[in-house]
């Protein structure tokens, strides 16, 4: 048995993906137009400000460091980011919104560095080795209490600071007892 394939089934065969095709196409274009391509703000979220800040750790730039703006007057809005390898942040609000809200903030920095201990199982059912973390910058400066790294938000200045947290350290942070 041979099957035979005329031009009449290849043209019904392609009606169904060009169909599809622009179906899909149409979808996507009303998606667009009804959600918007923008970013949805929340409600009262004030006018953001651009900071920039850099950190250095023994001379060199504090790479992968969490760095936090704590608000010196009540404010619901969460500031922070992550240093990449010139040690630098762009601080965004609630982690999407470029830019932080006018205001006086502690800044607290933390690098916590992991080293595993001991060899990898053989088998996923073994005992899986310890990790041991440690904290790379003096714990004073993750410390909203401690910390002598401010900042003052204006409005209408664009900040761009630099701070030196001293001497790279290791501290072992000890598990937490349950």
């Amino acid at each position: 048995m041979f099957l035979r394939t005329t031009a009449s089934d290849v043209s019904r065969t392609m009606k169904p993906f060009w169909t599809r095709t622009i179906g899909l196409f149409i979808v996507v274009l009303f998606s667009l137009v009804l959600f918007g391509c923008g970013e949805n703000k929340p409600d009262g979220l004030p006018k953001l400000q651009p900071v920039t800040l850099r950190f250095t750790l023994d001379g060199q730039p504090c790479d992968s460091a969490s760095v936090h703006l704590i608000p010196q007057e009540n404010s619901p809005w969460v500031v922070g980011g992550s240093t990449d390898t010139t040690g630098t942040v762009v601080l965004k609000t609630h982690g999407k919104f470029s830019g932080v809200p006018i205001g006086k903030y502690k800044i607290t920095v933390s690098k916590v560095e992991r080293e595993d201990v001991g060899e990898l199982p053989k088998n996923m059912y073994d005992p899986q080795p310890e990790t041991v973390m440690y904290n790379s910058i003096d714990p004073d400066y993750s410390n909203p209490e401690k910390t002598s790294l401010e900042i003052d938000v204006i409005q209408g200045k664009k900040i761009s600071e630099s701070f030196d947290l001293g001497k790279k350290i290791r501290v072992k942070i000890e598990k937490p007892k349950y």
